[in-house]
């Protein structure tokens, strides 16, 4: 290209980088705009500001969430979650970038419910409702177990088999409750108030099984949120899945991930005082070998040493001290060894006495209405009524024939 036909009207990258910040900045079309997309590469600067990417198939833009209205959104942008975000749209024209600036995030497809339940978990967090220091610790060795849950649900079943599994002994007292739809709230807060009459009473679990979020809008309530808060008891939250985190949860002493968790973890294994017991056995037997043989090494040891050191003279007397001591010692140790084995026989049969698999074993049974309770009086059964009978290796139904009262 000749010189007389170079362009007339050349632009510099400044120029150009101006009109276009002029152009968007200067109407309304980009200034009020809200943007769907999914969050990607969000990082928060050590002053609170929150830069992220918002893209869907077709293309990206960057953003910006400044700090000062990150403070007052419920929503912080997280890598995989799919937001709207209102904002303007912005171009530095010295680094010819382009860039949403934001001031408010909102979930996409979740509405103004989720922000509500953001804004009363950060009022009850403000309170301290959910405070660390509020939480009691459970009972190592719960007698009765109060359990809030539907008497018809899977939580209430799971809740049976694991506490009967590890510690059949415990009493469980269900408070029946309805656990989604209208009156659910009024229902459970109505269980628990009922549970806090009980004065024998250690431990509450509240159970549900999982769900779909609005079929859990009854645990995010405040009302019950301040109920299980208020309870005189440690109380424990299995509600829903792993992954199901509801207000309740935050508010009780400990939360479980699913009921069957829940009872795991507020009933402990009572087969675990039969094995310390036989490991206290083991290192007690092997402490009196220990000790028994040091003391024959030792005599054996003292008898050489007389035999090299004593004048002829004296070694006779010496053997025969020696010989009395020796005797002296076997009879103590002979007496000693039944009376401490006779003792840990003795411990170790009371411990298995006090198993309920080892009642069981013995051909014992539990027996249980048609409501799950266990029946200790032939008062409490009728004719013809249905019962369970639990044994050692499974649970048989039963009819009652005939009711005979001894004594």
């Amino acid at each position: 290209m000749s010189i007389s036909s170079a362009p007339k009207d050349v632009l510099r990258v400044g120029q150009l980088a101006m009109r276009l910040a002029e152009h968007i900045q200067s109407g309304d079309e980009f200034k009020d705009l809200w943007v769907e997309g999914e969050v990607s590469q969000a990082r928060v600067s050590p002053a609170g500001h929150v830069y992220f990417t918002l893209r869907d198939n077709v293309g990206q833009l960057q953003c910006v969430l400044f700090a000062s209205q990150a403070a007052q959104i419920a929503l912080t942008p997280r890598d995989g979650t799919k937001v709207l975000a209102h904002g303007w749209v912005e171009f530095y024209h010295r680094e010819g970038r382009c860039q949403l600036r934001i001031d408010d995030v909102r979930p996409a497809g979740a509405g103004d419910a989720f922000l509500r339940l953001e804004a009363l978990k950060r009022r009850l967090v403000a309170e301290g409702l959910f405070a660390q220091e509020r939480k009691r610790a459970l009972p190592p060795a719960p007698r009765r177990v109060g359990v809030v849950t539907s008497p018809i649900g899977a939580a209430w079943r799971d809740v049976q088999t694991v506490v009967a599994r590890r510690d059949p002994r415990v009493e469980l007292i269900l408070a029946p409750a309805l656990v989604q739809g209208v009156g659910a709230v009024e229902s459970l807060i109505g269980a628990l108030d009922g549970l806090a009459q009980l004065r024998e009473l250690d431990v509450v679990i509240i159970a549900r099984g999982g769900g779909p979020s609005e079929d859990l809008a009854a645990f995010n309530d405040e009302a019950l949120v301040r109920a299980i808060a208020r309870f005189p008891r440690p109380v424990v939250c299995g509600v829903g899945h792993e992954t199901d985190v509801t207000l309740a949860d935050h508010a009780a002493d400990l939360r479980a991930p699913t009921p069957s968790v829940a009872a795991e973890l507020v009933v402990p294994d009572s087969t675990r005082h039969q094995v310390a017991a036989e490991r206290l056995w083991r290192r007690i037997a092997t402490r009196m070998r220990e000790a028994f043989e040091g003391r024959r090494r030792r005599l054996v040891d003292a008898r050489r040493l007389v035999e090299r050191r004593a004048p002829p003279a004296k070694v006779a007397a010496l053997r025969q001290r020696l010989d009395e001591d020796r005797r002296v010692i076997d009879r103590a140790v002979s007496r000693l060894v039944p009376s401490r084995r006779q003792r840990l026989l003795g411990s170790h049969r009371r411990l298995e006495a006090l198993s309920p698999l080892k009642v069981l074993g013995r051909g014992y049974a539990i027996v249980e209405g048609a409501d799950g309770r266990v029946r200790a009086s032939v008062e409490t059964l009728r004719p013809g009524e249905g019962a369970r009978l639990r044994m050692r290796d499974g649970r048989a139904n039963v009819t009652v024939g005939k009711v005979e009262k001894s004594g």
